[in-house]
């Protein structure tokens, strides 16, 4: 080989990657150690799981939901059916269900409340925090989070995950309409429609009536 071809080689391996590349690769290893940490704290027991309420910038709910998806880590962006006006020139104007974010900015996040699940979330894109006052953050329990997926999507696993625990003659806590705050026994339940049979006592009284899945909490 000729002087002039080998000092072309040595040129060409001592040439390193420009300055796009090198962007393009620790945006990379960023990601991976985001995933790493999610993965991390995402791939628990679930008894060391808990839910929490993810805060996000605005209008970044959609794609916060994606990257989570993508780094396999379970939550929640809670939508619900409202009903909205055609426009048209009749008196009387149908209405059609739309779906519209429940509570925008916000969204729920179930991981172990680890230092690296927090370092790992902090670093997807458009996440601004969890929320929780006093350096403290608030979780917020499975049950309820399935109360709600019931109340605002009807979401028939969560219906069939709390009827699961259901049994007969088991206390329970009414926890909406008039009857909110009494106790009340078990005494059937329909999964298909999503409702319970309760008796709850008023004056010593049992009074049947019957509840919504997300209306009752154990007692």
């Amino acid at each position: 080989m000729m002087r002039a071809d080998v000092k072309r080689l040595n040129e060409a391996e001592s040439v390193g990657p420009t300055d796009r590349q090198t962007a393009a690769l620790d945006r990379a290893r960023g990601m991976t150690r985001r995933a790493e940490a999610l993965l991390a704290a995402a791939g628990q027991s679930e008894s060391a799981m808990h839910w929490y309420v993810l805060r996000t910038e605005p209008h970044a709910e959609i794609a916060v939901d994606k990257l989570l998806q993508d780094a396999n880590v379970e939550h929640w962006l809670p939508f619900m059916k409202v009903e909205k006006r055609r426009r048209g020139g009749r008196k009387k104007q149908a209405k059609e269900a739309v779906s519209m974010l429940a509570w925008p900015g916000y969204m729920f996040v179930r991981i172990v409340p680890k230092p690296e699940a927090w370092a790992g979330l902090l670093t997807v894109k458009g996440v601004v925090g969890v929320l929780g006052a006093n350096e403290k953050l608030f979780p917020v329990r499975h049950e309820k989070v399935l109360q709600l997926q019931v109340f605002l999507e009807g979401n028939v696993l969560a219906m069939g995950e709390i009827a699961s625990v259901l049994q007969l003659g088991q206390m329970v806590r009414v926890n909406a309409g008039p009857f909110a705050s009494h106790n009340g026994t078990v005494v059937e339940w329909d999964e298909d429609a999503g409702t319970v049979g309760v008796d709850v006592y008023i004056f010593g009284r049992a009074v049947p009536i019957t509840l919504g899945l997300d209306q009752i909490d154990k007692g």
